[in-house]
């Protein structure tokens, strides 16, 4: 890659950056339908479990697909209910780590 590539590259990624940082600013005063809220509300929760999804199997060292499983099984249903990310996270954590402490494959 050449220098005047990375460069564009590096321009590029900032402007990317900044439209996806501004953008909303510049709709905040218009008032949101409902049904465009709430289909918002559930976008923290997706970005976790496809975040948790993606991450969970190789963290956790290999044959251990019952406990990488039962984590994420259980990050689902602490997701569900309202309340943030911290207890999806820390459920899974805990499950994995009982799981491990365990030996359970």
């Amino acid at each position: 890659m050449s220098d005047a590539e990375l460069l564009l590259l590096v321009a590029l990624s900032a402007l990317g950056t900044a439209l996806l940082r501004y953008l909303p600013a510049l709709f905040a005063s218009r008032p949101i339908h409902p049904r465009l809220e709430h289909l918002l509300q559930g976008v923290p929760a997706a970005a976790l479990g496809a975040l948790l999804a993606q991450s969970a199997p190789g963290s956790l060292p290999s044959g251990h697909l019952l406990v990488t499983a039962a984590a994420l099984l259980g990050a689902l249903a602490l997701s569900i209910r309202p309340g943030g990310v911290l207890w999806p996270v820390a459920g899974a954590v805990a499950i994995a780590a009982l799981g491990l402490l365990a030996n359970l494959p």
